[in-house]
């Protein structure tokens, strides 16, 4: 006679180890590189950028990091975007000095959909759609230049703040008001469901100004919020200690006080890439679970769904069966704007858990037959 409680238990520990197996890193990205007519200024097609039938792009703007790993992030969160990044010697008034010039983000901008549209593969009238804005540490410089002006508020449809908000201490003890009135107006665009700003900090103090925590505590008050305390886990080292939502005003204040810390929130950036309102990747057939990986989790969402008509469809046809198996074994290996056909071979690791699963397949088939032949007899 079949235990349920021990198949019960079998299964389950069997996709918690497939999960295991499939937990997130960050990859490597891979993809066109232009440097642009000043070298500070870096574009970036992604290798798995997918062409859009309404003949637009989504740009990403990144100031301040190492390129390489902007674009990583940007591949871990799916963006299906062109990203450019702007990267400067020095603190802030590296970034602040020189877009004080309020022309200077319209030329990137405007530059950057020159070298895209010269590209054979995309449309020579291509348009810029959603326009994403990011920061990390000294990058805000040029931000809060730019937020300055009207035409690029209305403009701009999400931005990010990834550790990356300082300002002068005021008479009262507080950030200087005049330092984040355009980032308050912004947070309350948001906080109306009209923006996205997405704002994180870690605990790393500073004596002579106002940290980011600060900052974030200024921006949380002129919302009417306060931050709640919570326990989670990011990606990467990023552990998060409090967190405030209004509309989409997000902060999210990660533990740490040291230097490794700061790091963390450009090691990890696509911890918040992956909430840009950027348009995502499509998920690859057989990717169940929608991690956009194909892999041995599929497996086991596609077990625990069989003969339902739920997570395990990958053909369409309102089942989940051998056809969507199938589906599954053509893609494994497969992500997002990756070529199945390319990745249709099963990497080795996956031989004994596919013997495994196709155990548990049978055993959960027969154990069903078993029930059926019981309430019939009924």
């Amino acid at each position: 006679m079949i235990n349920l409680h021990r198949l019960s238990i079998v299964a389950t520990v069997w996709m918690t180890v497939l999960a295991s197996l499939a937990a997130a890193q960050v990859p490597v990205a891979t993809g066109r590189q232009f440097t642009l007519s000043n070298p500070a200024w870096k574009l970036f097609i992604p290798s798995t950028y997918e062409q859009r039938p309404d003949g637009a792009a989504d740009l990403l703007v990144h100031f301040h990091g190492d390129p390489q790993t902007v674009w990583n992030n940007a591949r871990y969160a799916h963006l299906n975007a062109i990203v450019v990044t702007v990267n400067y010697s020095g603190l802030s008034s590296a970034y602040s000095a020189p877009f004080s010039n309020a022309a200077l983000f319209r030329s990137i901008v405007d530059e950057a959909l020159d070298v895209v549209r010269a590209q054979r593969d995309f449309a020579g009238d291509l348009s810029w759609d959603q326009l994403g804005v990011s920061s990390f540490s000294a990058g805000y410089g040029a931000v809060r230049e730019i937020l300055k002006s009207r035409g690029y508020r209305a403009e701009i449809d999400a931005l990010l703040a990834a550790d990356s908000l300082y300002a002068t201490t005021a008479g009262d003890g507080t950030p200087l008001d005049s330092q984040l009135a355009d980032y308050k107006t912004f947070a309350a665009a948001a906080a109306a469901g009209e923006k996205t700003f997405l704002f994180s900090h870690s605990q790393v103090p500073t004596y002579t100004y106002e940290s980011t925590a600060e900052c974030g505590d200024e921006l949380l008050e002129s919302l009417g919020a306060t931050a709640q305390p919570v326990n989670e886990t990011g990606l990467g080292t990023l552990n998060f200690y409090r967190q405030a939502h209004v509309g989409n005003f997000w902060l999210r204040g990660a533990t740490g006080s040291n230097g490794d810390a700061h790091l963390e929130h450009l090691r990890y950036i696509g911890e918040y890439f992956d909430d840009l309102p950027l348009a995502k990747l499509a998920t690859p057939p057989g990717d169940f679970d929608g991690n956009y990986l194909v892999d041995n989790a599929d497996l086991a969402t596609w077990t625990a769904a069989f003969g339902a008509t739920a997570d395990g469809d990958a053909d369409g046809n309102g089942q989940t069966d051998g056809g969507d198996f199938l589906v599954w074994q053509r893609n494994l290996g497969a992500t997002s704007g990756a070529s199945a056909a390319a990745t249709s071979v099963p990497e080795p690791a996956a031989a004994p858990l596919l013997a495994v699963g196709a155990c548990l397949w049978r055993l959960a088939r027969g154990l069903r037959r078993r029930v059926e032949r019981l309430q019939n007899a009924l």
